[in-house]
């Protein structure tokens, strides 16, 4: 379980940014944001969610999980009990402990026989669109205001990614 070490640096940022200059495997990038936001979030889980307009729903892009949590999985938007502030304005969304997990996800038997007793969702968004989110899965009291500010910039630095991946 990968716990938070460090703040999150100019460094990091840039490394995000050249990989996705350079790189056409949307995977490696996903793949540098999980290393660093381990290190600069914490997380028990991490994935990558789009939105999928016509379907209304989210389709898993990236999990660190794959077993729990495979890559297409989707969540129907309907299923989600709890406003979150990233689908509709873009605004992090916390569900702080495992009281608020409950209430927000309706698959919170699986999220809490992963350890996870707090989930954080970043908005990635591009123009005012909503494209999807990051999603930090992790342990009741690691995400306060540091963490949320690094999981936005995070989040924003999927934006490339994200606008391929809706491309088709």
């Amino acid at each position: 379980m990968p716990t938070k070490t460090r703040v999150l640096t100019t460094g990091d940022v840039a490394k995000i940014i050249e990989l996705s200059n350079e790189r056409t495997e949307r995977q490696s990038v996903y793949k540098a944001v999980e290393a660093i936001a381990a290190e600069t979030c914490g997380w028990v889980l991490l994935t990558t969610l789009k939105y999928d307009e016509a379907a209304q729903a989210v389709v898993r892009l990236h999990s660190s999980d794959e077993r729990s949590y495979p890559l297409g999985g989707t969540k129907p938007l309907n299923k989600i009990t709890v406003s979150h502030g990233g689908m509709e304005n873009g605004d992090v969304f916390l569900a702080a402990n495992t009281e608020e997990v409950k209430a927000a996800f309706f698959d919170h038997e699986l999220i809490f026989s992963l350890g996870i007793s707090a989930i954080l969702n970043s908005p990635i968004r591009y123009a005012g669109r909503r494209l999807g989110t990051l999603n930090f899965c992790g342990v009741a009291g690691t995400y306060g205001p540091n963490e949320i500010h690094a999981a936005r910039i995070l989040a924003g630095l999927l934006v490339p990614c994200l606008l391929e991946e809706t491309k088709g």
